[in-house]
């Protein structure tokens, strides 16, 4: 998947440039007026954690270019009940990062088609790679690769729903003051008792009409 700019093609990008700097001209920058398709929120390809795409910055080049954090996942905690770190980078400075919230794509520029030459990490390897994407209205691809993209991987996002639950935002159910001076586990609703069914008596069936 090539997404390279070549000088030829630049001809019928002239229209949009030359209006994004009548917007500009106003006061308002081309992000605000028209967001790219490929930001928002979307689920990754295993399930398990979703990435918020938003430009990099306020002002300047950041602004124009795309990065991604992670705002959902499906399990955020170990098994001892504390937030998952980025315990694989390869940086030890950096090991206890939480999961959520890390910013796993990054300098993304848009170029024919999409947005490439960014950067994209995974936190499970521990390991950075190039990276480009294009989206469409429900499914995002990326493509990750080193140096050239003979050799890439693609995989497929979805668009999250609207009312998906972020880890990187305080929950509305908190422990009590009292709870969390004792240590005391958080109170969930008991469930329901389930009674067993009765057991259904064995029915011969009946006899084969010759």
């Amino acid at each position: 998947m090539r997404h390279d700019l070549h000088a030829a093609k630049t001809r019928k990008y002239w229209p949009a440039t030359i209006a994004c700097g009548l917007v500009l001209g106003l006061g308002v920058s081309c992000a605000e007026a028209a967001p790219p398709i490929e930001a928002g929120v979307w689920i990754n390809h295993t399930g398990k954690g979703a990435v918020e795409i938003r430009p990099c910055g306020n002002s300047g080049a950041s602004a124009n270019r795309l990065c991604g954090f992670i705002v959902w996942l499906k399990e955020p905690n170990k098994k001892n009940g504390e937030p998952l770190t980025d315990g694989y980078n390869p940086d030890a400075g950096k090991r206890r990062r939480t999961i959520c919230g890390l910013p796993v794509l990054g300098s993304l520029q848009r170029v024919s088609g999409g947005w490439d030459n960014g950067w994209v990490y995974d936190p499970e390897q521990g390991a950075q790679f190039d990276a480009a994407i294009v989206a469409g209205k429900t499914q995002l691809v990326l493509t990750g690769y080193k140096g050239v993209k003979f050799f890439s991987k693609s995989f497929t996002w979805r668009r999250a729903p609207a009312d998906l639950p972020r880890c990187d935002q305080p929950r509305e159910a908190r422990a009590t003051p009292d709870d969390a001076r004792a240590g005391a586990p958080k109170k969930t609703a008991a469930a329901p008792q389930l009674k067993a069914p009765r057991p259904v008596p064995a029915v011969r069936p009946p006899a084969a009409v010759e």
